[in-house]
């Protein structure tokens, strides 16, 4: 007898989800009658993304129960699981498959738009009411295609005794929160697109739909970030291939958007400032939100051969249509709205910080345009009638100096000055971390360190740390001079004034710190494939491996066959690793034994070590050996990420308000220049000038505005007075 709930989770989900399907077209309606004029139809908007998300809550709770009460009768829970799987990998199960996780997705996507349906009316004003509806709108493509095209409620007409089980190499910690990162920041940059289109739709001038985004676009660009890292360690540990990145058509979709994101953060920046960059910024924000649904086209549609892709399907079509819906909304809205997106201001020197976010937005760019045309080339020339694959050398020869360069900007960025400065003044700013980077990769060739793109990477890190230190010791020494603070108080109050800025400078050095370990694992890593017999030893790196035999054993119910290796340095044993090949039920006749490697870490680097084959006789055997140095700078310098983008998303009194916010920071920001050298005495005195008068005239049309406005109570209060008598 099959066990299962009593009741019929198929229908409650299948039911649930045609009924999201309505709601959202019943919210996208009201939002188009609010925008017509009729603003009580707004409040029908929000009502519905509450609907909605408890219609997809509904859904998603059929699923995960039939999944714990293994109810095979449907085929999603007799694919991806089994009676005696561990709870966490049948909960895992739910965004394992594609028809779960087109359902997680549609999940997240109503848990978006509840969200936004919950700010306050009077903060969000005129945008709040299509932002939801664009959010619905999607949504009820994802509702629509689980409800009707890869529905996870498919009924088994002969449900077996046991499911399948989950494939093994997705029973791993870091498949149960990899996928789960990797969408809430997928489905999260859809919160600033529908905003910036809504701002569009409504025709609302001014910054205020980055101010509103601010938080959503560095939330979501966080769980991406740490989503594309975790998924990196998946690959390290369940592949069995010594490396962590291998420009896979799904690696390359989760970084395509991570990209165009991360120029979005730097690019907004600018318009806050000084009214710049606005045709970049709508262009930005629309290719994240493309390159996101892209990226669910490629991994669920089969149309490009990867080890992380979901099977064929007949979605694909659906997902190409939706992405054509997309690029073309956004394409119009920018044509028709052209005259909102003109520029107030623009570069007035080419050392100054907003030419730097400009040369970041064109490195950015280029990168992501670089690794979008290596993934869709394979595609494109089968059109043409010929098979080409595109591998790692050539994304490692094409993105490696980008990189590079982008390491070096990313460090002397945050030395130029706003505005204007000159070359000179620019030369005082960054001798120091150029000085020091040269320094730093002299020691490393005197050392024997001598890959020249080794040595780039570490003159590239050191003036990214050196940069930073540089910026912090000014800021530092100007806070001090003008506000007279103590010592031991000055860098946390510095900190607190602008989190969003020092968080993003340790977001660089986490980056920084990545970026070395790559370098470091590209040029020294060492790779053996050697047979052993009993007793004999292997050298790789700093290690010598004696392989001492076989054993056989059962783990949680998986048998497997594991290898006993002894670790040496320097002829002293250091431990025993265990390289393993288990037989997973209703995998290993199909897919073989699974390999689980076997890991000795230090901050140097890892032991990989990986068991291929054996005789029959368990005497010799065969392995993947690996020396990995700086491997573990990958995994330090995301924990330095993930805390760079907690502390910029601290808690922040809001600011007044644009005009006057951006001329009362500029002088602030033009004082901190001045005290750190940045800018000339000639240009400061003319930069400050203009901005006083700025101010000026601010403060005299906010005088004239309370004038009259005094002037329209005082006539009303006497035309009262005239009706009492």
């Amino acid at each position: 007898m099959n066990g299962g709930s009593p009741l019929h989770l198929a229908w409650i989900g299948k039911g649930a989800l045609v009924a999201a399907c309505a709601v959202a077209a019943a919210g996208a309606a009201a939002a188009g009658a609010a925008a017509s004029g009729r603003p009580k139809w707004a409040a029908w908007v929000r009502r519905a993304a509450a609907l909605f998300f408890a219609l997809a809550s509904l859904a998603m709770a059929a699923l995960l129960v039939a999944l714990l009460t293994n109810d095979f009768r449907l085929a999603y829970v007799a694919q991806h699981s089994y009676r005696e799987q561990p709870v966490a990998f049948k909960i895992a199960a739910l965004w394992s498959g594609q028809e779960g996780s087109l359902l997680f997705w549609l999940w997240l996507q109503a848990a978006y738009a509840w969200l936004l349906a919950r700010q306050p009316p009077e903060r969000m004003g005129s945008l709040q009411a299509p932002a939801v509806a664009i959010l619905l709108a999607g949504g009820g493509f994802f509702a629509g295609v689980t409800a009707f095209v890869a529905s996870p409620f498919v009924e088994l007409a002969f449900p077996p005794v046991d499911g399948r089980g989950l494939n093994p190499l997705l029973q791993s910690f870091w498949m149960i929160s990899h996928p789960v990162l990797l969408y809430l920041g997928y489905v999260g940059l859809s919160v600033p697109f529908a905003v910036a289109m809504a701002a569009l739709i409504v025709r609302r001038r001014g910054n205020d739909w980055i101010k509103l985004t601010r938080r959503w676009t560095l939330t979501a660009w966080g769980f991406l970030s740490l989503g594309i890292i975790v998924g990196a360690r998946w690959a390290y540990e369940e592949l069995g291939w010594g490396g962590y990145w291998a420009w896979d058509p799904v690696e390359n979709a989760s970084f395509m958007p991570w990209l165009t994101a991360t120029a979005f953060l730097h690019s907004v920046m600018v318009q806050e400032r000084r009214g710049m960059l606005k045709r970049w910024n709508i262009g930005l924000i629309l290719a994240t939100y493309f390159l996101s649904i892209f990226g669910t086209f490629i991994t669920r549609s089969g149309i490009l051969a990867s080890v992380h892709s979901f099977v064929e399907s007949e979605i694909g079509p659906l997902f190409l249509g939706f992405l054509g819906v997309i690029l073309a909304g956004g394409l119009y809205l920018m044509l028709d709205r052209r005259e909102m997106l003109e520029d107030e201001h623009h570069v007035e020197s080419y050392t100054s910080r907003e030419f730097g976010f400009v040369l970041n937005n064109l490195i950015l760019g280029g990168l992501a345009l670089a690794v979008f045309w290596g993934t869709v080339f394979p595609l494109v020339s089968r059109f043409i009638g010929i098979e080409v694959t595109v591998g790692a050398p050539f994304f490692n020869r094409i993105t490696a100096p980008l990189f590079g360069a982008l390491l070096v900007l990313m460090g002397l960025g945050p030395l130029l000055a706003w505005r204007r400065s000159t070359w000179a003044a620019v030369g005082r700013q960054v001798v120091i971390p150029l000085g020091l980077a040269v320094l730093a990769g002299a020691v490393a060739a005197a050392a024997g360190l001598r890959e020249p793109g080794f040595l780039l990477a570490v003159a590239a890190t050191v003036v990214v740390f050196a940069a930073v230190a540089v910026e912090l010791v000014q800021s530092l020494a100007a806070r001090i001079k003008f506000t007279s603070d103590p010592p031991l108080l000055a860098l946390p109050r510095l900190l607190a004034r602008n989190p969003r800025r020092y968080g993003g400078y340790a977001v660089h050095l986490g980056i920084a710190i990545i970026a070395l370990g790559i370098a470091g694992h590209t040029h020294y890593h060492q790779e053996q494939l050697r047979g052993l017999e009993v007793g004999q030893a292997a050298v790789v790196g700093p290690y010598a491996v004696v392989f001492e035999g076989l054993e056989e054993g059962e783990r949680a119910g998986i048998p497997y066959t594991a290898a006993r290796v002894r670790v040496q340095r320097d002829g002293t044993d250091i431990g025993y690793l265990f390289p393993r090949k288990l037989y997973y039920p209703g995998w290993v006749d199909t897919q073989g034994p699974s390999t689980e490697v076997a890991l000795y870490s230090t901050a140097a680097g890892d032991l990989y070590v990986v068991l291929a084959g054996w005789d029959e006789f368990g005497s010799l055997a065969g392995f993947q050996l690996f020396w990995n140095p700086m491997i573990g700078w990958l995994w330090f310098g995301g924990f330095v990420l993930l805390g760079g983008t907690l502390f910029a998303l601290w808690p922040r009194p809001e600011r007044a308000p644009a005009p006057a916010e951006r001329v009362y920071e500029a002088l602030r920001e033009l004082e901190y220049d001045r005290a750190m050298g940045r800018i000339p005495e000639p240009e400061y005195a003319r930069l400050r000038a203009a901005l006083v008068r700025q101010a000026a005239q601010l403060a005299d049309a906010e005088t004239a505005a309370r004038v009259a406005l005094e002037r329209e109570l005082a006539a009303e209060r006497a035309a009262s007075r005239q009706e009492v008598r």
